[in-house]
């Protein structure tokens, strides 16, 4: 079993959970915690915050535990879900 524990900023969770849909999952429920399964992984968003960066700038961090029945697997899902939460800085 292979599991990755990742911490996104600036995504809102709903745009994260169509996104592991979008890579073959199925979400489970709608509410935090959000498990969604796809072939051989899962991935669950346990929760999000709210992260001061500054005194005026917040973003929130939406922690999301994956886990893979095996390397290859796991491997596919994060290349495909790595390409949907690529953000061009500027």
């Amino acid at each position: 079993m292979i599991e990755q524990t990742m911490e996104l900023r600036g995504i809102p969770f709903p745009h994260l959970v169509s996104y592991l849909i979008e890579c073959g999952g199925a979400a489970k429920s709608e509410v935090l915690p959000i498990l969604v399964e796809g072939d051989r992984w899962q991935a669950v968003l346990l929760r999000e915050e709210t992260v001061t960066i500054t005194s005026r700038f917040q973003v929130n961090a939406v922690f999301i535990h994956f886990s893979a029945t095996d390397e290859d697997s796991f491997e596919r899902l994060m290349k495909r879900f790595r390409v949907k939460v690529m953000r061009v800085g500027g």
